[in-house]
């Protein structure tokens, strides 16, 4: 297949996307491809219907919404190497980036609050190193990266005091080999407090169990908690009893959720997605290769509860409504009450020939700062 410039897949992307007239801004984004392989970047309504589509040349991940504005960041799975920002009224490719050389993308970002920057998680995987890159949003040119404090970064979110929460999954991988990870039994992965100002890396925290591999992290809730929930998934034996949800409560501990062994086990290892609803500081954590959605009491630092659904994924907080949303590879959009966890049955929607990706964001102000002034030093490479 004959290799596009990105002009040529800018105008291709461009023209297929699927605007309808005046279309309502979207409460919901994600990624989702069909049955036949199609692949696309949806807007959903409150409702669950889907408002806006647009197709992509290869899967997508997660969805970094603006602070302001309309154009939102489609961060690429792993190992992709283009990002792309879209306009949410229309669907319409807007720009498309490049990972620097010797790098990719790991499938996530987050913007600054006054909206001129953009922040991924991307892997150096020519010097086995983890980076996060800052971009001007507008034109996802970049100005400056730093190191991310760990290898295979992950999720990024901030914090409430203005610094950057990156989950370093702690696994190095390489395009050339795809599938494979290549450094398990070395394996440190670790949670790493950073002031984005600077790049300057202030905490980091380390689990108890170096192949439990920090993928995925929510803030904790409250205004004032400068505290995180983050989600593992564990790369040992499966035999193994490893805690996979933690609370980072500052001063480089990552705190396990207490959960009887018998639940533990029924999650079988992995976590795929995890949300805070700040009201009622109750978290829910999806595990699709279990088919079920998890849920958690952060102040009481215990597990509550759980609900099966096939292949769930997504999950974020409806804060209009308290409730969680969850998404699944079914194609089902389902709503658990944030108190209760009671499956709002009437409000469940299925797309029948949509498989929904591990993430669902809602579309809502960014809680991060302004960036000024920045310190950081200038991009050493030319990647736009």
């Amino acid at each position: 297949m004959p290799r596009l410039s990105r002009r040529g897949l800018l105008a291709g992307m461009a023209a297929f996307a699927v605007p309808t007239s005046a279309p309502p801004r979207p409460s919901f984004m994600a990624a989702a491809s069909t049955r036949r392989g199609e692949h696309f970047v949806m807007g959903l309504d409150r409702g669950g219907r889907i408002v806006l589509r647009t197709p992509l040349p290869k899967r997508a991940h997660e969805v970094a919404p603006p602070p302001r504005g309309h154009a939102a960041f489609v961060a690429p799975r792993r190992p992709g190497t283009v990002g792309l920002s879209i306009d949410l009224r229309t669907g319409q490719v807007l720009r498309l980036c490049e990972a620097g050389a010797g790098r990719h993308f790991y499938g996530h970002a987050v913007h600054s609050a006054d909206g001129e920057y953009l922040f991924a998680t991307e892997n150096d995987y020519s010097a086995a190193r983890g980076v996060v890159t800052v971009r001007h949003a507008a034109s996802l040119r970049v100005v400056a990266w730093f190191d991310s404090g760990g290898i295979g970064p992950h999720q990024i979110a901030w914090l409430s005091d203005g610094t950057l929460a990156v989950a370093n999954g702690g696994i190095r991988t390489h395009p050339s080999r795809p599938r494979e990870k290549l450094n398990l039994a070395s394996m440190r992965p670790n949670l790493s407090i950073i002031d984005a100002a600077s790049g300057q890396l202030l905490d980091q925290a380390e689990g108890d169990h170096p192949q439990a591999s920090i993928r995925h992290l929510a803030i904790g809730p409250g205004a004032q908690r400068n505290d995180a929930v983050v989600a593992m998934q564990y790369e040992g034996r499966q035999a193994d009893d490893v805690p996979l949800i933690a609370a980072y409560r500052g001063r480089g501990v990552l705190e396990p959720l207490a959960i009887p062994l018998a639940a533990q086990r029924a999650l079988k290892q992995y976590i795929a997605s995890v949300a805070v609803d700040a009201a009622t500081g109750h978290a829910a954590a999806t595990c699709p290769r279990a088919d079920l959605v998890t849920f958690w009491n952060v102040a009481a630092n215990r597990y509550v509860g759980r609900h099966r659904v096939g292949d769930c994924g997504g999950v974020a907080v409806d804060a209009r409504t308290g409730e969680f949303v969850v998404s699944s590879g079914r194609g089902t959009i389902l709503r658990f009450d944030t108190r209760t966890f009671a499956l709002g049955k009437d409000k469940t929607v299925r797309h029948r020939d949509l498989r929904w990706d591990n993430h669902l964001s809602a579309i809502e102000p960014s809680v991060g700062p302004p960036i000024d002034p920045p310190t950081w030093k200038p991009a050493i490479d030319t990647a736009t």
